[in-house]
Parts: C-alpha cells; sequence; structure tokens
C-alpha cells in the first residue's frame, strides 16, 4: 500500500469514530459526520454574516476548508472528550501537534500540499474570523446534536447542552446571527420543558 493511500484509508475511520462515548446517546454521532455540520455550518453562517453589512466578511473558501480538516487528527487519536481535552490542554496539545506534524500528513506525495493542510489543520480555530467561525461551529454542532438527544428524551445531554452553549454564548458573541438562533434554541428548551 502506498502512503498516500493509507493516508487516505486512515482518514476514512473518521466515519466509525464515535463521539460522547462517556455519554449514553439515542443516536451515535461520528468525527466524519460531524466534520461535515460544522463545514456545512461554517458555510451557512459565514454566508449570512457576509450578507449582513454590519458584520465581519468572511472568506467562505477558507472556512469550508478549515471546517472539513479541523478534526483530522482524530483519525489517529480518536476522540477526545472536551472535559479531559480541556483539563489537561496544556499536555494534549503539543502531544496531538506532534503526532500532526510526524504522522498524520505524511502519505501526501506533494510537499507543498503537505505543508498546506498541516498549516490549514494548525491553524483551523485560531484567531481569524474564519477560524473563530469554525471554533464557534464546532461547539454549535455539539450543541444542536444535544438538542437532539434532549428532543428525544435523553436527559444525559443536559450538561452538554448548557456547556456548549454557555461557550457559545460568552467566546462567539461577534457571530450574530448565531446569537439570535441561540434565543430561539433557548426558547424552544424552556417551552418544551427539555431541561
Amino acid at each position: 500500500m502506498t502512503e498516500f493511500l493509507k493516508f487516505i484509508m486512515d482518514i476514512r475511520r473518521l466515519e466509525g469514530i464515535e463521539r460522547c462515548s462517556n455519554t449514553p446517546h439515542i443516536h451515535k454521532s461520528y468525527v466524519s459526520s460531524h466534520s461535515y455540520y460544522v463545514a456545512l455550518y461554517s458555510m451557512l453562517f459565514a454566508d449570512i454574516e457576509n450578507s449582513n453589512i454590519n458584520c465581519h466578511t468572511y472568506d467562505t473558501s477558507e472556512v469550508i476548508k478549515k471546517a472539513l480538516i479541523h478534526d483530522l487528527e482524530e483519525s489517529i487519536t480518536g476522540d477526545i472528550l472536551y472535559p479531559f481535552k480541556k483539563s489537561n490542554e496544556v499536555y494534549l496539545k503539543p502531544k496531538i501537534q506532534k503526532i500532526v506534524k510526524e504522522k498524520l500528513f505524511d502519505g501526501i506525495p506533494d510537499k507543498a500540499v503537505k505543508i498546506y493542510y498541516k498549516k490549514l489543520w494548525n491553524n483551523s480555530k485560531d484567531d481569524t474570523k474564519e477560524g473563530m467561525m469554525v471554533a464557534a461551529m464546532d461547539k454549535f454542532e455539539i450543541l444542536i446534536y444535544s438538542l437532539t438527544e434532549l428532543f428525544l428524551g435523553n436527559k444525559q445531554f443536559v450538561l452538554i447542552y448548557k456547556t456548549a452553549l454557555n461557550i457559545i454564548r460568552n467566546k462567539f458573541q461577534m457571530i450574530s446571527s448565531l446569537q439570535n438562533l441561540l434565543d430561539e434554541i433557548e426558547e424552544e428548551v424552556n417551552d418544551k420543558g427539555l431541561l
């Protein structure tokens, strides 16, 4: 097997890597579907924000690329649970970056493409407008997944829902269309008595 084919096969594993594996859930969520929805939501909200003259403008192509690649390392590491990742960030971040630099993109045959993808991954949730959009949609996707579980009666997702909502409310205030939708989500959750 060539290194390029191995790379392709390795990233394909994302379709079988389960998210939220420590929380009982009704519908399973996998990293590949998570990345798809992060990319779709990122594109959608970037375009909505771009249409509002009072908001930031986003390079939608860059947003989509960053969103699609933001969790690619999970094809090697698996999904690292948010509480564990957050509490061990100082230790984990350099380890994950080392895996990515030494292993993840090695199979890409073109050196310039390999360098570009490493940089794209490394900056996928950086402090640029595009990186912030991807970071926001990363949390928004888990919020929507937890909301789906709550609608199905799964109270195990209350904490995940509240954590994601709190992070989005406090860290991504610059995305006004997202903040407006959060109001609607909270109203729906309250009306249905889901918490």
